[in-house]
């Protein structure tokens, strides 16, 4: 989860150091896979974390998350792979995801139509 503030985004130039650091590893000698390192190098020093109350993360691998905390939580975040949209997702937590699903969209019908 992220939120930027823009005017520092362009202050401290940080699509300089994203770009200058996606081209340091342009033949992944660096890092192997993702873009994750480049986010955590080019924003190194320049976060501050969330408040847990505001911000619930583990949803895709912490099966013991208080409902409460899930409740009073402004996002909720399903990081890990326990994603709920896969069959090997947590299925206490499922529903909060499957709530916003648009079960009539043509696509979703083809999909379970089988």
């Amino acid at each position: 989860m992220n939120i930027f503030n823009l005017a520092e985004w362009w202050r401290a130039d940080i699509t300089a150091q994203y770009l200058y650091w996606l081209e340091l590893n342009s033949d992944r000698t660096v890092w192997r896979s993702g873009t994750l390192p480049v986010g955590l190098l080019a924003f190194y020093g320049l976060t501050e974390p969330l408040d847990r109350r505001w911000h619930v993360l583990g949803l895709g691998h912490d099966v013991n998350i208080d409902d409460r905390l899930i409740d009073s939580a402004a996002v909720i975040h399903f990081n890990g792979n326990l994603k709920p949209w896969l069959e090997i997702g947590i299925s206490r937590y499922k529903p909060l995801w499957w709530r916003y699903v648009d079960h009539t969209h043509p696509y979703l019908r083809e999909c379970t139509a089988n």
